[in-house]
């Protein structure tokens, strides 16, 4: 929406009458089926990581090898695709473009099912994350298009469950059907859900108008050139620092969890079955409780001061650092309740993150302020972190044999040092950032200040 359009005109009557919101049923309905096609992306994404011994095994690979196919493949492939498909999708059917994107990453499954080599794996997890780069921009722009400002955190949350039920499902029904029927027949089940999903969004869901949830006239929805809104969000000295910061948490989360299985095989003796069962057990839970505390903790400490928007974040990477120094240095049984803590406690400053990052960038540039976030996360956190990883891993095995993995795991840590220095320097300077946006202080908003 443009920067025109007051408060008072958000809550008036729509911008054309004749236009009406679908009803609640079948927003519901709407909801119910995204949740369930992000549940199957987030699934097929993460269901190889405890797939990784069978499958390091069969095709003769190395750990560094595991860790390009696994992460870094899908990782470069959603950079580059993320903001064309984005732009892709405003122009012409978010409903297309998602059912598009369905039907890529779940062929692109059978491709790593029926991989023969390296480079054929590597193919099909690209292609899973062109399939994902597809699906993450257009589906929450296309929740905002059905809900009002007043509602949408609440359905972005609801949103964000099909994730957590994908960190659930993929890996514990990965583990079972690997451990019974092998990794190739896995993947081949796994494919099943996305082909399923893609005829509920093509003929049971539909567009509608952008702007027409914030009573914005379709008129009034001008996009701004691209080299304009990428200079203003780079203005803004908090929104960068905040972005590079969640790319190194995240490096440490994927660093331990997509290696997880594998420790737990090499560390510890447990079967894949196991691993992928608990590892998804924790995760869901951990991730669940922490997104759900996080938002509303936030905003009753930020009403008292701002800066705890980002002060959660600093303080929830370092002690997440330390909890998973315990996890990886204790016993069997304490290393996936701690890893679950972990995810608790790091995903509590995942809602405060977004609310800032959404709170700072102009009305017109939000889309690609989020875009622009999930770039640097997959980037450093999903692409280099399993990679890094897999990569000292294999430098430290001569040294030192099976416990050359939980060392590299232990290493990838210290990267939360740096991480917690420049979420200390973001929020000295977000509290003038916040006046400048107007809204959450006093001040002109930020996209007058910059023009």
């Amino acid at each position: 929406m443009t920067g025109s359009i007051s408060p008072e005109t958000a809550l008036a009557e729509p911008a054309d009458k004749a236009e009406q919101l679908p009803s609640m049923l079948y927003r519901s309905w709407f909801m119910f089926v995204l949740v369930l096609v992000s549940a199957s992306v987030v699934g097929e994404r993460f269901m190889m990581a405890v797939m990784v011994g069978p499958i390091k095994a069969e095709l003769k690979l190395s750990d560094t090898q595991i860790g390009l196919a696994k992460d870094l493949a899908i990782a470069i492939i959603y950079v580059i695709a993320v903001l064309p498909l984005a732009r892709i999708a405003d122009r012409w059917s978010k409903r297309k473009v998602v059912a598009i994107a369905a039907t890529i990453w779940s062929l692109a499954v059978l491709i790593c099912g029926s991989a023969q080599g390296f480079w054929m794996l590597l193919a099909g997890r690209a292609l899973i994350g062109l399939g994902e780069g597809g699906f993450t921009p257009p589906s929450q722009s296309w929740i905002a298009d059905h809900f009002p400002l007043r509602t949408r955190a609440t359905a972005i949350a609801v949103f964000l469950l099909g994730a957590s039920l994908g960190n659930l499902l993929g890996p514990a029904l990965g583990g079972w059907l690997t451990e019974t029927y092998g990794w190739r027949q896995a993947m081949f089940y796994a494919c099943l859900p996305g082909f399923i999903l893609v005829p509920l969004v093509l003929f049971t869901l539909r567009d509608v108008r952008p702007g027409l949830a914030d009573n914005v006239r379709k008129e009034d929805t001008v996009q701004q050139p691209f080299g304009a809104t990428m200079k203003q969000l780079l203005t803004i000295r908090t929104m960068p620092l905040l972005m590079v910061g969640a790319g190194l948490n995240t490096l440490v989360t994927m660093g331990l969890v997509s290696w997880a299985p594998a420790f737990m095989e090499r560390t510890h003796g447990m079967s894949a079955q196991t691993a992928g069962l608990q590892m998804g057990g924790a995760l869901f839970l951990g991730s669940v409780v922490g997104h759900t505390v996080g938002g509303p903790l936030c905003d009753w400490l930020g009403r008292r001061d701002l800066r705890w928007y980002v002060w959660l974040g600093m303080i929830a990477g370092f002690l997440s650092m330390g909890i998973a120094w315990l996890a990886l240095s204790g016993p069997m049984n304490a290393v996936f309740p701690l890893l679950g803590l972990n995810m608790l406690i790091g995903g509590m400053s995942a809602a405060p993150l977004m609310a800032v990052i959404a709170g700072l960038a102009p009305a017109h540039s939000r889309s690609v302020a989020v875009a622009m976030l999930m770039i640097t996360i997959n980037v450093i956190g999903f692409g280099l972190g399993p990679v890094f990883v897999g990569w000292l891993s294999d430098m430290l095995t001569p040294t030192y044999g099976k416990e050359a993995l939980g060392m590299a795991m232990r290493v990838v840590l210290l990267v939360g040092f740096p991480s917690t220095v420049i979420a200390w320097l973001a929020s000295r300077s977000c509290r003038g950032d916040f006046e400048r946006a107007g809204g959450w202080g006093k001040g002109p908003p930020l996209a007058t200040t910059l023009h």
